[in-house]
């Protein structure tokens, strides 16, 4: 029997752990958090990972979890609202699926087929690979030899800096970072996201399934953010210096937030995700950066092609060659957000409140969209899923 080690235990990880173990693979799971991470913000399903989450049976589960959002305001710093879109920002297509990153995870590790071994608050050492197999220490657990092992343990990925290098030099910051947490909804806002954009920075709140709490995100232009914690919260503090609407109130709540979560938004580029037995999965090998609404989908079919490789093929080379033009394409799609993230400046977000505010009248608003969102539409469902024995 193929024993594989998953190192991450997100959404690539519990994909991956699914399809290895239905495939009859025998699957150890090493997450360096002490349970599954719950929350996280809204992210999509959508072009081909609709099919992969359609081949799990998790689909239509997915759906009726989804956020429930059914329109997007845009205010400005007074609060008033400058127009209304239907749907949350984030969804291209009516059937694209919006869900919460924790929601997701969840479903998926409650869908992996009984027997797998999930090692938790523990990571990885040390690797040695050779022809036959990889040898693994973990920080807690000892040395164990397996027959493939698999990062999927994101941007910041110990299984990729031990097989391939520093992270320097595949992780690229794209000019923004973002600050994720939750809040009381003291808007009082109901199935609907509130956006506020002002130069250089953008504002998004939004509910979930009910409307107790609020998922904030706070995006913001300049460098990579500080490694340390109270720095990072300092750095986001002077990025939204002097902002207007709520903001002040969201920063005292980011302060008190237990889940806040400060990230560069940055692509991993690499020439290969494979180097003998060891291989990379979603963010960890290929993240297209939050900008593009495609990391759960890159993430979703990367893990369906590896675990078609590992247990089908006899060299993973081939999971590169199969992923290849789907993963570049979907980065393309991210470089143009990456520029525009934001308005520049006043006279920027003036007419950008002008443009989101005659939208809604103009007659030929769906062609508009669909002109905007047609690259990453196109990007989300440019790869033929093969069939498996095990799919």
């Amino acid at each position: 029997m193929t024993r594989v080690l998953i190192c991450g235990a997100s959404i690539a990880g519990n994909a991956l752990a699914y399809w290895l173990r239905r495939a009859g693979c025998e699957v150890t799971v090493v997450e360096r958090a002490p349970a599954l991470r719950e929350g996280g913000y809204a992210i999509d399903i959508r072009g081909v990972a609709l099919e992969v989450a359609a081949r799990m049976g998790i689909a239509d589960e997915a759906r009726r979890r989804g956020t429930d959002t059914l329109a997007t305001d845009f205010v400005d710093r007074d609060g008033r609202r400058i127009a209304t879109l239907p749907l949350g920002f984030g969804v291209l297509d009516p059937a694209d699926i919006e869900i919460m990153k924790g929601d997701l995870t969840g479903m998926l590790h409650a869908a992996v087929p009984d027997g797998v071994e999930w090692i938790f608050g523990d990571t990885v050492a040390a690797l040695r690979a050779d022809a036959r197999g990889v040898e693994v220490t973990l920080e807690r657990g000892g040395a164990r030899r397996f027959d493939f092992v698999v990062g999927a343990d994101g941007i910041s990925s110990r299984i990729r800096a031990l097989a391939f290098g520093p992270p320097e030099r595949y992780v690229h910051h794209l000019g923004s970072s973002a600050a994720i947490f939750t809040a009381p909804n003291e808007l009082g806002v109901e199935r609907r996201q509130v956006i506020h954009s002002a130069p250089g920075r953008v504002v998004s709140v939004k509910t979930d399934r009910g409307s107790h709490e609020v998922k904030v995100t706070l995006l913001y232009g300049g460098p990579m953010p500080p490694r340390d914690h109270d720095a990072r919260l300092r750095s986001v503090e002077e990025a939204f210096a002097g902002a207007g609407w709520v903001v002040p109130r969201l920063l005292e709540h980011m302060r008190a937030a237990p889940d806040l979560y400060v990230a560069p938004n940055a692509q991993v580029r690499m020439d290969r995700w494979t180097s003998g037995r060891i291989a990379l999965v979603g963010d960890a090998g290929y993240c297209p950066s939050a900008l593009t609404g495609q990391g759960t989908g890159l993430a979703l079919v990367g893990a369906y092609l590896l675990a078609r490789n590992i247990t089908e093929c006899p060299d993973l080379s081939a999971y590169d060659r199969e992923l290849r033009d789907f993963v570049d394409r979907n980065q393309r799609a991210a470089l143009g957000p990456a520029k525009g993230f934001a308005p520049k400046s006043e006279r920027a977000v003036r007419l950008q409140a002008l443009g989101i505010r005659m939208l809604p009248y103009m007659p030929w608003r769906r062609l508009l969209i669909a002109a905007v969102t047609r690259e990453a539409r196109r990007a989300a469902g440019a790869l033929a899923l093969p069939p498996t024995a095990f799919s």
